[in-house]
């Protein structure tokens, strides 16, 4: 079992390093086949849910499946039902509070960020709670080793993130100009 936890016992989490800013850390192995014993109750959940999503005996296999469907893979994972409230309830918290929201998701939320077959299980369903909200400046993820991004907006943008002590500096072109 991986033994990532953050406050409450949990992987996933929220902090403000300063005012302004809340991060909030998702964890994209929530329900997972692969960081929990076999017999762990979101193990049992993630084979069922890939036995009926992926018909290749090798669950890390894509043939087969097709665009998006891609995506139902072991290596991959999903935002349970708890955790997706919690992110509604953090999200709205941080808007009440006129924060900027940074989310990290080691898994891509966006499609368009990133190969079909390194994309999170139930992304739409954490993109539908992400986009109830205003105050979300970006989201981070990995899991891709080719890289990528994407722009929620639909226009041609890239950028990259300076952290200092007292400030986050956002330096981008197109629709993303340098913000602090």
């Amino acid at each position: 079992m991986l033994r990532i936890k953050g406050r409450r016992g949990l992987a996933y989490y929220e902090f403000s390093p300063t005012p302004g800013y809340r991060f909030v850390v998702l964890d994209a192995y929530d329900v997972s086949a692969i960081g929990w014993p076999r017999d762990h109750p979101n193990a049992l959940k993630a084979m069922a849910f890939l036995e009926e999503k992926n018909p290749n005996a090798d669950k890390n296999r894509s043939n087969g499946l097709v665009g998006l469907d891609r995506r139902f893979l072991l290596f991959n994972g999903a935002v349970g039902r708890e955790q997706l409230d919690w992110l509604d309830n953090v999200l709205q918290d941080a808007s009440n509070s006129e924060q900027k929201v940074i989310i990290c998701c080691h898994i891509r939320l966006d499609p368009g960020a990133s190969s079909d077959d390194a994309l999170l299980w139930n992304y739409d369903e954490v993109m539908d709670v992400i986009h109830r909200y205003k105050r979300i400046k970006a989201c981070l993820a990995g899991h891709d080793h080719k890289g990528g991004y994407s722009v929620d907006s639909g226009t041609d943008t890239f950028g990259y993130i300076d952290v200092y002590d007292d400030r986050i500096s956002l330096v981008g072109t197109g629709r993303l100009q340098r913000e602090q």
